[in-house]
């Protein structure tokens, strides 16, 4: 039995039979007598280990033929720059909506290269919620519309796909890619950094439609032009081999696991446990409206904020780790990424109602 859960937003905790794997192969990797770490970029062997990801991923989320499947540098940050400088220039713009800390992120970054619209989304009365569609004020004539399904700080999600202009939705969705079934159809690009769900830091798994490639911009640094990655099969330049290949890994594991609609349920499952604790307390506050919250990551204040440090403290002496908020919001969180086994829930579940039955006896 698991001793010690993770809760961090990421890097995230891996699952253990994807740890004991890359344990057993790390030395000698498959007879080569090379560790993974040491697998040239060009052998038989990392292109088999790739190609397998590829495979697993267009199995997995049932990606169709006309996109292509990208392996980049940089994580999600790097394509806050990445999409302004492909497909933004004079005469045209986009629209950023909203709804987070991460979402405003990108729209900054994008607001630095080019021409963009921000759409203020996230409405903060006694509740978060994410304010209506008919309120955005879309530009008809945008290059893209880029939204983030799931902002991993204030704990508010998309409770469905936005019906706006889907041949140019563009979605971050690092925190949310492999727990639930995707549209993909209903998407132009997909794009998820790969410490949350997918393995490691140090990858960026981009998911882009064929024809936008013929949109891109022609004088972009090739390092940052989605055409070559395409066109290179990933391999601009060394790819971060041991990240693909513990991509690999994590893909086998959810493919045994059941695949996505078995871990979406257990999603559903886990965070409603977590829910039930917060709506019956009177220690703990969730502030996000309950249509519009993350089944990923909760976060939470505690109403005597004096105790905050004493529930962190305990927690930890109970071997629950990862539950300090964000720096910018403070409190706790809790994410529930698909590495993290039910009892893991059911013990913090537990150590949270015993937390706050100690506390309002005092």
């Amino acid at each position: 039995m698991q001793e010690v859960f993770y809760f961090g937003a990421g890097p995230a905790a891996l699952p253990q039979p994807v740890l004991e794997k890359i344990r057993h192969e790390l030395l000698d990797y498959r007879g080569s007598g090379l560790s993974v770490l040491e697998l040239p970029h060009r052998s038989d062997a990392f292109f088999e280990i790739r190609d397998q990801a590829v495979r697993l991923l267009r199995e997995l989320l049932q990606i169709p033929e006309e996109f292509a499947v990208l392996f980049m540098h940089g994580g999600a940050t790097s394509q806050f720059s990445m999409l302004p400088l492909n497909f933004l220039g004079p005469g045209r713009s986009a629209d950023y909506l909203c709804t987070g800390f991460w979402s405003s992120r990108a729209c900054d970054e994008a607001a630095r290269l080019a021409e963009v619209r921000r759409i203020q989304a996230l409405c903060e009365d006694e509740t978060l919620s994410i304010a209506p569609e008919h309120e955005w004020d879309l530009d008809p004539q945008a290059a893209y519309l880029h939204i983030c399904d799931n902002e991993t700080i204030q704990g508010v999600a998309f409770p469905e796909v936005p019906k706006g202009p889907r041949e140019v939705l563009v979605c971050d969705m690092t925190s949310s890619l492999l727990m639930h079934p995707v549209e993909m159809q209903k998407f132009a690009l997909i794009y998820a950094s790969t410490q949350k769900n997918l393995g490691i830091a140090g990858l960026c798994v981009v998911i882009i439609r064929k024809d936008l490639l013929e949109q891109s911009n022609e004088s972009i640094p090739r390092m940052y032009d989605y055409r070559r990655y395409a066109r290179e099969d990933s391999v601009v330049n060394t790819p971060p081999v041991f990240a693909i290949y513990v991509l690999r890994e994590v893909l086998d594991w959810v493919r045994r696991e059941g695949a996505l609609p078995t871990l979406h349920q257990r999603s559903l499952a886990r965070s409603a446990q977590l829910y039930q604790v917060l709506d019956e307390s009177r220690l703990y506050e969730n502030r996000v409206a309950p249509e519009f919250r993350s089944s990923i990551n909760i976060p939470f204040a505690i109403r005597d904020a004096g105790v905050l440090k004493e529930f962190l403290q305990q927690a930890e002496h109970n071997r629950l780790h990862g539950l300090q908020g964000h720096r910018s919001a403070g409190g706790i969180r809790v994410s529930l990424y698909n590495a993290m086994p039910d009892e893991g829930v059911a013990r913090l579940a537990e150590f949270m109602s015993d937390f706050e039955a100690r506390h309002l006896r005092t």
